[in-house]
This record gives structure tokens, sequence and C-alpha cells, in this order.
């Protein structure tokens, strides 16, 4: 079917009647989802994005009222113009095609205002979203014991015992896995509040002066610092720690996180960076071995490199540590290699 024909058929003829060039459509190529994205124009040329999904992901039939809820609250989520949950098709709000990522790529003099606006809006989230989060339906079962164990097991499946063969057993198995059990306890214990989840460079564009979010349809309860070591510790872009802890500090002031607390904050921070990290290198051997997407597999050795240094910073994690020293190591000798 072409690409006509495919919107023309999950289209109904109301909506679209204001798709002003259907064969003109562009699909975005982006992201590790089955998700399909095509560029339009609706409606004396505004330009729009219609989204194809499936039912693979309970996720992804909630984008609609997340956005309406988020957009509520002054948290800026694309406009959406068109929902059918039965035909698996929305149109929303194009914010263009410029994200942070591309803003760093370009050595934008705009990076530094677009991070700041983004952890500015994103403490909105942290701040307010829960006390007025009402009958909007997210993910329900959150940041629980069960999702963290299912993020840590996701990076040992993956990144140890299938791509590199690493079998840890006996003492050193029971060591880590309580250290990783220990470690979702003390993030399970920070006040609860709404979560992105996915909140990285690819997933936050900068259109009219202002950081916008997209891809949140995974948000759930848990801590927001998880976001913040995502968009901090995001292993599609370099930040330097100079720059890393001056992020770090103004969000802490949107969050007016009082000066004797700083340490502990900070500390928890990269607790949530090595958690976000096992589950970002999980998928990046995922994708690039079960899934037919090797582009991603460039991004384990940065990400596990990242890992690294949340892990040592964290005070609490050393054996996770020795786990990604080793795991960099192995994933570095296979570049040389070639592989």
């Amino acid at each position: 079917m072409n690409l006509h024909d495919l919107l023309a058929d999950k289209l109904p003829a109301g909506e679209l009647s204001r798709i002003s060039s259907l064969s003109q459509a562009q699909e975005i190529e982006k992201g590790g989802g089955t998700r399909r994205f095509f560029r339009v124009c609706r409606d004396n040329d505004v330009p729009a994005i219609v989204c194809l999904y499936d039912d693979s992901k309970a996720e992804n039939f909630l984008y609609a009222g997340i956005a309406n809820f988020m957009r509520k609250i002054g948290v800026p989520a694309p406009e959406i113009f068109f929902h059918d949950a039965q035909r698996r098709v929305l149109v929303m709000e194009d914010f263009g095609e410029v994200d942070l990522w591309t803003l760093r790529a370009e050595n934008s003099p705009a990076t530094n205002t677009a991070y700041r606006s983004a952890l500015a809006e994103i403490a909105k989230l942290h701040r307010d979203g829960l006390k007025n989060l009402g009958a909007t339906e997210i993910m329900r079962d959150g940041f629980n014991a069960d999702y963290y164990k299912w993020e840590r097991d996701y990076f040992l499946v993956n990144a140890a015992k299938k791509a590199h063969k690493i079998c840890i057993s006996g003492a050193a198995n029971a060591d880590l896995a309580n250290e990783l059990a220990a470690l979702a306890t003390m993030l399970l214990a920070q006040p609860p509040q709404l979560v992105h989840r996915d909140f990285q460079s690819q997933n936050i564009l900068w259109h009219d002066n202002r950081a916008r979010f997209i891809d949140f349809q995974g948000m759930r309860v848990g801590t927001g610092w998880y976001d913040v070591a995502s968009l901090l510790f995001d292993p599609y872009v370099g930040i330097s720690d100079n720059e890393r802890s001056a992020l770090l500090a103004f969000y802490c002031d949107e969050m007016e996180i009082p000066p004797q607390t700083r340490n502990n904050a900070e500390k928890i921070f990269y607790c949530a960076a090595a958690q976000r990290l096992m589950q970002a290198i999980g998928a990046y051997f995922f994708l690039s071995a079960e899934c037919n997407k090797p582009r991603f597999r460039k991004f384990a050795l940065p990400a596990l490199e990242n890992l690294k240094i949340a892990a040592s910073r964290s005070g609490r994690l050393p054996f996770l540590n020795m786990l990604a020293t080793e795991l960099a190591s192995r994933e570095r000798r296979r570049l040389a290699l070639g592989l």
C-alpha cells in the first residue's frame, strides 16, 4: 500500500479532507518503536503530524489524553487536532524538526538556553503534575519495584548475558542483585512525581524559543530525578561535567531545593542516572540484536561510559560500576576490531 492509500485508509473522510496535499506527505524516520509518523499540512497550510500506532503497547493509546493534560497545566505538548483510538490514528501539532540533539550537533548558540528551557518546563510537571492529574489516564503501574527490576534485568540480559556472554554467578551475582535492589528501594522512597520517562534530546523540540515535549505516552508516577538524569546523561549527545553540574544546579533552583540538601539531591540524581542508563543500554542492545536496528548499537559505549560515571559518583553502586567498566572495555575492543 502506498503512502497516499495508507493515510487515506486510516483517516476518516472529514479529517482526510482537511489534509491539503496528501501526496506530499513525508514519513519521519525516527525512534525505535513501531509507531509511524508523517509530516503533512492541514487547514490553510498549518503543519501537522499524523501518527499511526498499533496495540503492541498500551501506552500508545494514552498519548492524546496526556497531551491535553500537559497543555492544561502549562507544560508544552502538541495540540491534538484529531484522535481515533479505534482507527489508531492521531493528528497533532507539528513543532518542526529541530530538537536538542540537532542544536548540539550544529553547535547552535541556542543550545544552552534550550536545555534550561527544557528543565524549567519539566520542573512544572514534577511540581504540579500529580496534584492536577485528575482522571487523565497514564501508565498506572508506575515506577514500582517490579518495573525497576524489569529495567535492570533488561540491561543484564541484553548487554551482559546475550551481547557479551558474561555469566555472573555465585557471590558476585548476589552482591550485584542486592545492590540493584537497594537502588530501587532508595528511588522508590523519593516523593512521588509525574515522570515523562523518555526525557532525552530527541524527544525535546526547540520551537519558537521554547522547549516542547513529545513521546510522553509512557508517563507514570516515579521520581523526577529519572527525567533529569535522562537528559543530563543522554547517550545521544555529549555533555561535559561542568555543563552537567550547571544544568543540575539550574533544575534544583527551579524545584526550590534548599542549599543544605543539594549534596543529597546530587547523590539521588546519580542513582537515578544509573537506573535510567541500565534501561537505555538494554534497549540499545535489544533493538540492534532483536529488532534489526543496528544503528542503536553505536550508542551502547557512550551509555556505558555514562553508567560508569553515575555508578561511581552515586557512592553506593561499586558492583554495577565494575560491570559497566568491563562491558565498556569489551564494547571498545569490539569496535576496535571493526565488528
